[in-house]
C-alpha cells in the first residue's frame, strides 16, 4: 500500500484498514505504519464518512476488550483513559482555542506507553495499570515499581496519577537501537516482562501529566504539585491566542535535542472549570487536543544489504537505499532493526532487495524502515560468517552472533569507538580509529591514554595542531566517574542504572570484579539474567579492566564516616553540604558541563530535580548569568523560584563559585 492507495479503497476497506492499523498499534503494540499515514488514512475516512462508527472507535477503545493480554490481571479505568484529537496545521487549532477561556498550556507529546499509577488511603503506591482498551487496562503494578525515580509515597491519599511511560533516547540508542523497532515498543514491552527485576535494566522513565484527587483549580497547578511530590514532569508553557504557533515551533526546534521521543505538541485548557464545562466525547476529550508533527516519510528502493559488528558482538543489518530526502538530507541508509521484524516486513518470504520500501526518520541519523510497498526478486539472505573475521555466525532469538576471533576488527573497533564516545574522548571519529587501530596505535582502550603526537602526526590529515588537541582531549578524561568507567567497557546491559548500582555498594574496581552473579542479583532491581551477563562481561574483561584501572584516575562517590550513618541531619550535614539537597541548574556553567554538576550533587547524596519545584534547595546559574540577575534579568526558572519563594518557599538562588565551594565542603 502506498501513501495514497486508500483513495481508490471501498468505503469498507478504508474502515477495515483503519480497525487493523489502529489494533496494532494500540493492543499488539507493533505498528506496521507511521503514526503520519495513519493519521492520513483517518482524515481521508473522516471527509468520504464522516459519521463513520468507526471514527469513534479510532484509540484504545476502539481495540475490543477481549484483546488484552489474557495472562495479566485487569483493573477498570474511571474516567476512561481517553485519546487525544489530533491537528495538523494552525487554522485547526486556532478554532480549538477559540471554544474556550483563559489561556492554555502547553507541553510535548511523549511518544511513550500510557499507564494509570495509583495511591492507596496512606498515600502509599499500590498498583499500576496499563491503558490498555481505555476501559479496562492489564496491571502492571511489580513492573513499574522499577522505573527510575517513581515516587513510592506521596502526602495526597487515594491518588491516582496518569502518564507516559518512555525510555530515553540516549539508553535506546546506546543498548538497543541495533535491535529493535522503536523506544516505545521496547518500553511496551519491558513494562509486560514476566521477570519485573528485569525492567530496571531498561531504564524506563515515568512523565505524569494528570491527576485525579487533586484539589486544584487549573491545569498549571496541577503540574506544580505533581513536580513537588517527585514526579518528573513534561516541560510546560501557558500560552495565549497569539502564540499557539510560536509554541509549537519552539518544540519542533528542539525536538532532535530533547532526551525523549516526540511527536507533537499537546495543548490544553489551563481552566479546569472550563474543561469540565467542554466535556468530553467518547473518544476523547475537547478541552486538549495533539498539534502532530509531519512525520519525515519517503520511499525508496532497498538495492543492499550491510552487516556490520555492534560492540556487543551482534551481527546487525543496515539497508542501502537509493538516495531520498528525509528532512532535508539525502540518506541512502536504513535501519532493518532485528532478524524477526526483518522477516516480518517482508510477508512470506522474508525481506527481498529491490523491494519499494516506506522510510521514516524519528529523529535519528539512519531512518526506520517502517513497511514494504512492493515486494523485491532477491531473497536477503543472513550470512553464514562474521564479515569482520570469518567465524561462523549463529542466531540467539531475534539477533545474528558469532565465536568471533580475538583478532576480529570490526568487533575491537567497535567496542573501542563505545569507548571513545562513553568516555567522552572527543574527535576520534570512525576514520580516526580506523587508521589508529589497522597502524596498531589504537587496539586496547588504554592506549588512548599513551597516545603521542608524534604517533597520530604519523596518519594521513593529521597535522601537529590536531594531534596535539587529540591527546590533550584523551588526558583530560583519565580522571573519570567509576560508573561512566564501567558503562565505557561496553559489557551487555552493564549500562547507566547497573554502573550506579555498582559503584553505590562496592567501594573499589576489584571488590566490582570479585562479585558473584548471586551476590549481585541479590541487589533491588538487578535479577539472575542481568546479574549473570553482567559479571560473565567483567570476567571477560578482567584483563583489559585491570589494564585500565592502572592508567586512569577513577572516582568512586564518597562513603559516609561512621559517625553519619544514623538519620541525624546535622551529622549528615556535617559530612556533606549537599546531602539530602535538591539542586537545579539553568544557565551556561564555567568549570564543568550541567551533566556533570548534576552527577556530582548526586555522588554526595543530594538530588538534581527536572524543574523547579516548591521544595528545591538551591537554584545555581553561571556567574555571567548571574550578574545579569542582579542587574534584573529573569529566566523562567528564576521566575518560578522566586514565585515559590513569594509563598512562602526557601530557594537559594546561588552562582557557579557558590555552588563550587559547596563541593568542596
Amino acid at each position: 500500500m502506498t501513501l495514497n492507495d486508500w483513495e481508490t479503497m471501498t468505503l469498507q476497506q478504508l474502515e477495515e484498514a483503519v480497525q487493523y492499523h489502529n489494533r496494532k498499534y494500540w493492543v499488539d503494540d507493533s505498528p506496521e505504519i507511521s503514526d503520519p499515514e495513519f493519521d492520513k488514512m483517518v482524515e481521508a475516512l473522516r471527509e468520504r464518512a464522516p459519521d463513520s462508527a468507526v471514527l469513534d472507535a479510532i484509540g484504545p477503545a476502539g481495540a475490543g476488550i477481549e484483546e488484552l493480554d489474557p495472562s495479566l490481571e485487569k483493573c477498570p479505568h474511571d474516567p476512561p483513559m481517553l485519546s487525544l484529537d489530533k491537528c495538523y496545521d494552525e487554522a485547526t487549532l486556532v478554532r480549538w482555542f477559540e471554544k474556550f477561556e483563559g489561556a492554555a498550556i502547553t507541553t510535548p507529546k511523549i511518544d511513550g506507553v500510557a499507564a494509570s499509577i495509583r495511591y492507596d488511603s496512606k498515600g502509599r503506591f499500590c498498583l499500576a495499570a496499563t491503558r490498555g482498551n481505555g476501559v479496562l487496562g492489564e496491571v502492571i503494578t511489580e513492573n513499574v515499581r522499577h522505573i527510575v525515580g517513581l515516587p513510592t509515597q506521596v502526602d495526597v491519599p487515594n491518588l491516582e496519577v496518569r502518564g507516559e511511560a518512555y525510555m530515553p533516547i540516549s539508553v535506546f540508542d546506546e543498548h538497543f537501537k541495533e535491535a529493535y523497532l522503536s523506544p516505545r515498543n521496547l518500553t511496551a514491552g519491558a513494562l509486560k516482562l514476566k521477570d519485573p527485576t528485569r525492567v530496571a535494566g531498561y531504564d524506563i522513565h515515568f512523565f505524569a501529566y494528570d491527576a485525579i484527587g487533586l484539589d486544584v483549580s487549573t491545569e498549571s497547578e496541577k503540574l506544580e504539585r505533581l513536580a513537588a511530590m517527585g514526579f518528573e514532569t513534561a516541560p510546560a508553557e501557558l500560552i495565549e491566542h497569539d502564540d499557539l504557533q510560536e509554541a509549537f515551533d519552539r518544540v519542533a526546534a528542539k525536538r532532535s535535542s530533547l532526551a525523549y521521543e516526540t511527536d507533537g505538541v499537546v495543548y490544553k485548557a489551563d481552566s479546569i472549570a472550563e474543561q469540565v464545562r467542554l466535556g468530553h466525547t467518547a473518544h476523547h476529550p475537547r478541552y486538549a487536543i495533539a498539534y502532530k508533527f509531519q512525520g519525515d516519510v519517503g520511499d525508496s528502493v532497498l538495492r543492499e544489504v550491510h552487516w556490520s559488528v555492534s560492540r556487543t558482538g551482534a551481527i546487525n543489518p543496515v539497508g542501502i537505499v537509493d538516495p531520498v530526502k528525509l528532512t532535508g538530507a539525502i540518506v541512502t541508509r536504513v535501519s532493518l532493526h532485528n532478524l524477526s521484524i526483518m522477516e516480518n516486513l517482508g510477508g512470506e518470504g522474508g525481506l527481498r532487495l529491490n523491494s519499494r520500501v516506506l522510510m521514516m526518520r524519528r529523529g535519528g541519523v539512519i531512518p526506520n524502515l517502517e513497511k514494504v510497498l512492493e515486494a523485491g526478486d532477491v531473497p536477503v539472505e543472513l550470512p553464514t560468517e562474521c564479515p569482520g573475521c570469518g567465524a561462523q555466525t549463529y542466531r540467539q532469538n531475534d539477533v545474528l552472533f558469532a565465536h568471533h576471533k580475538d583478532d576480529c576488527r570490526s568487533a575491537r573497533l567497535k567496542q573501542i569507538e563505545h569507548f571513545a564516545v562513553v568516555m567522552e574522548i572527543k574527535g576520534f571519529g570512525p576514520k580516526v580509529l580506523e587508521a589508529l587501530y589497522d597502524d596498531g596505535i589504537v587496539t586496547e582502550p588504554a592506549d588512548f591514554f599513551a597516545l603521542t603526537v608524534e604517533a597520530l602526526c604519523s596518519l594521513d590529515r593529521v597535522g601537529l595542531k590536531l594531534a596535539e588537541k587529540l591527546v590533550a582531549r584523551a588526558q583530560e578524561r583519565r580522571t573519570i566517574r567509576a560508573d561512566i568507567f564501567l558503562r565505557a567497557l561496553g559489557i551487555d546491559e552493564l549500562g547507566k542504572h547497573v554502573s550506579k548500582i555498582l559503584i553505590s555498594h562496592f567501594d573499589s574496581i576489584e571488590a566490582i570484579l570479585n562479585v558473584t552473579p548471586e551476590e549481585l542479583a541479590a541487589i533491588h532491581t538487578i535479577g539472575e539474567v542481568i546479574a549473570r551477563k553482567v559479571t560473565d562481561g567483567l570476567a571477560i574483561n578482567r584483563l583489559v579492566i585491570e589494564d585500565l584501572v592502572n592508567t586512569v584516575n577513577l572516582v568512586f562517590p564518597p562513603t559516609r564516616p561512621a559517625d553519619a550513618d544514623g538519620d541525624d541531619e546535622e551529622s549528615v550535614n556535617s559530612f556533606s553540604a549537599l546531602s539530602k539537597k535538591s539542586v537545579l541548574f539553568t544557565g551556561t556553567l564555567e568549570a564543568m558541563k550541567r551533566s556533570d554538576a548534576m552527577a556530582q550533587v548526586e555522588a554526595l547524596g543530594g538530588t538534581s530535580p527536572s524543574s523547579v519545584v516548591r521544595d528545591l534547595d538551591y537554584l545555581v546559574i553561571g556567574d555571567a548569568d548571574m550578574e545579569k540577575f542582579n542587574q534584573g534579568w529573569r529566566s523562567s526558572k528564576l521566575k518560578k523560584a522566586e514565585q515559590f519563594n513569594a509563598q512562602g518557599g526557601d530557594i537559594k538562588i546561588i552562582g557557579e563559585s557558590e555552588f563550587l565551594s559547596l563541593l568542596k565542603n
